[in-house]
């Protein structure tokens, strides 16, 4: 749940003492450690520019990105129903981090309920996610549906998507491109 700039170096800074501590030790360890982020709390996107100075890689905690984002507890059954990866804002925020990770060509993968949901995962194929992490029970289905799609039609679906107002209208759509 990185926040800040300086929790991602003092990560780095932990990171390199315990390397100099596994050099002195005559211990092995792979010396291209990549060092990633889990992007799940809003504040991270608009310095995300700053935080991959210090990272290799992105994942994207859908989970909770979506959670904070929306001010939705998904855990809290009155309020759960709110809880929805298609609402406008999290496809316009997943697509703003993929496309910064792209631009300063740093992988990107997608992670939480939302990355084994086939709505989902055509909307993040079209955004350019190098990456989507499912439980294994979805990766069949899941990698079925991807020999099937285009990524220019998900492209066209995502430009689309991201004209909506809400969820519902979203999920209707891609309901009826997806049968196309």
């Amino acid at each position: 749940m990185i926040t800040t700039v300086s929790e991602i170096r003092q990560v780095v800074q932990l990171v390199e003492e315990e390397k100099i501590s596994l050099d002195q030790r005559n211990i092995s360890y792979d010396k291209e450690l990549e060092l990633g982020i889990m992007v799940e709390v809003p504040a991270a996107v608009p310095i995300l520019d700053r935080l991959l100075r210090y990272a290799d890689f992105v994942n994207i905690g859908t989970n909770d990105l979506i959670q904070y984002l929306l001010a939705v507890d998904r855990n809290n059954k009155k309020v759960a129903v709110h809880f929805d990866a298609l609402h406008p804002a999290v496809i316009s925020t997943i697509s703003q981090i993929v496309g910064i990770c792209n631009q300063y060509e740093k992988e990107v993968c997608i992670c939480g309920e939302a990355a084994g949901a086939k709505k989902c995962i055509y909307l993040f194929i079209a955004m350019g996610a190098d990456h989507i992490s499912m439980t294994p029970s979805s990766i069949p289905t899941a990698k079925q549906f991807i020999r099937t799609i285009s990524r220019k039609d998900a492209r066209r679906a995502l430009d689309a998507c991201m004209q909506m107002e809400d969820a519902s209208e979203i999920s209707s759509y891609l309901d009826e491109y997806l049968k196309a």
